[in-house]
């Protein structure tokens, strides 16, 4: 019976209780009561007079023994279970209202005025010592037929007038109604969800949103999978609404020291190792960043610009963010590519561009088309920069035999045709 009125989120506690209650109110009595009545000594005698009476006349005590023992299990048996099923039957009933606790009521009722003419009758007859078997058969039909009633499905919340709302920016209006649904059940993951998006984006209340997404992943019913989504939104909404790195930084260090050792874990350590260090980081991401075309086109005859003073320093300034991020996450690509890109083209140092872009060429699982452009840009750079044409040819050649169908290919037979024939006019003169 106790089984069948718990809940099933809370059987596996539940069960350990019942095994500690049984063991202390049950076990450890009718134990007590057998070492009582058996006669440890000639100073510690049997407690029923009976039992005594038996074993100092000789005469055989243990059918007098097993008697008194019987009876006192069965005392004692039947106050526990009086006792278990009331405390299961009054704790399984808190929460319920409405209809569910009507039909409760009802049944409660219909139950103990049944049963009290027999209990009453059985009381008569046996005395105190029964009390506890009675009170036992008028709560057993109410712990029979409660389970129907205890877990009546609730409604699950419903959102749409929420979002019809919010399409109308009612945004306060909104706010109520997800919070009265949530009063149906207060552990939804998608309404507390709701709830803080709505702060974070349409109220611009980054506090109360962050304690909404605390308050659910302090839910016990909240999985891991949620609580992993939860923090993460709330390091988007911190990037994106705030510009603080910091504090999205701490929301996914969060998910790290929750869920040590899971795969939750581990990608919200690579993201944290993406994110950027600072404010002026993070604005230069969200700035779209200019593509460069590739290396094998026209600009490769046009000359190199000339850059002041003031342009250097920026460039090395941003040469040492790349080299931060690259002490962070070796492998990040991005960040190494341009990484490359500035030491050649903005600080002029050729040989260390062409170092960190064949550090690139060389990981492993990157895309064919981005190896492709990666060895075009080496081959531009030595040809234009460290004016090494035999090398920069080599290069296209490689480019033209690993890579031919890509538009770098195309590109490198174009270069090499008017390398071959600037060397025919060469040689010609």
């Amino acid at each position: 019976m106790v089984y069948r009125l718990t809940p099933e989120h809370r059987r596996r506690s539940q069960f350990r209780w019942f095994v500690g209650w049984f063991i202390k109110g049950l076990a450890l009595p009718v134990l007590l009561w057998m070492i009582m009545n058996i006669g440890i000594s000639w100073d510690l005698q049997p407690f029923m007079p009976q039992i005594q009476a038996a074993k100092i006349a000789g005469d055989p005590w243990i059918f007098h023994f097993l008697g008194y023992v019987g009876c006192g299990f069965f005392i004692v048996g039947s106050y526990w279970s009086a006792l278990t099923l009331g405390w299961v039957l009054i704790r399984g009933a808190k929460g319920l209202e409405g209809d569910a606790l009507s039909d409760f009521k009802a049944l409660c009722m219909t139950s103990l005025i049944g049963m009290f003419l027999p209990a009453a009758g059985i009381t008569y007859l046996g005395g105190w010592e029964i009390i506890g078997f009675a009170v036992t058969i008028m709560l057993a039909p109410i712990a029979g037929y409660a389970p129907s009633i205890l877990r009546t499905q609730k409604t699950p919340p419903m959102y749409a007038r929420a979002v019809a709302k919010m399409k109308f920016g009612k945004y306060s209006e909104a706010e109520w109604v997800i919070i009265q649904e949530l009063e149906k059940c207060e552990d939804d993951f998608e309404g507390w969800m709701m709830l803080a998006d709505l702060y974070a984006n349409q109220f611009h209340d980054m506090a109360e949103a962050e304690q909404t997404i605390l308050e659910i992943c302090d839910q016990p019913r909240t999985t891991p999978s949620q609580v992993s989504v939860a923090l993460h939104r709330l390091a988007d909404w911190y990037l994106k609404l705030s510009q603080d790195p910091d504090a999205a930084r701490r929301a996914l260090q969060t998910i790290c020291d929750r869920l040590p050792g899971t795969h939750l874990a581990r990608m919200a350590q690579l993201r944290l190792n993406q994110l950027p260090q600072t404010i002026q980081d993070l604005r230069e991401q969200l700035v779209a960043a200019p593509i460069p075309l590739p290396a094998l086109g026209d600009q490769l005859d046009e000359p190199a610009p000339l850059d002041t003073e003031m342009d250097r320093h920026k460039a090395a300034e941003m040469a040492n963010v790349c080299a931060q991020k690259l002490q962070l996450d070796p492998n990040n690509v991005q960040a190494r590519e341009k990484f490359a890109r500035i030491l050649t083209e903005r600080l002029y140092k050729p040989d260390l561009g062409i170092e960190q872009m064949t550090l690139l060429l060389n990981m492993p699982d990157q895309p064919e088309a981005k190896r492709a452009d990666w060895l075009g840009t080496i081959a531009a750079w030595h040809i234009r920069y460290r004016q090494d044409v035999d090398t920069g040819r080599n290069l296209l050649e490689r480019v033209v035999r690993e890579f031919p169908n890509s538009p770098q290919a195309l590109a490198a037979r174009r270069r090499i045709r008017l390398i071959d024939a600037e060397l025919r006019g060469k040689a010609s003169a």
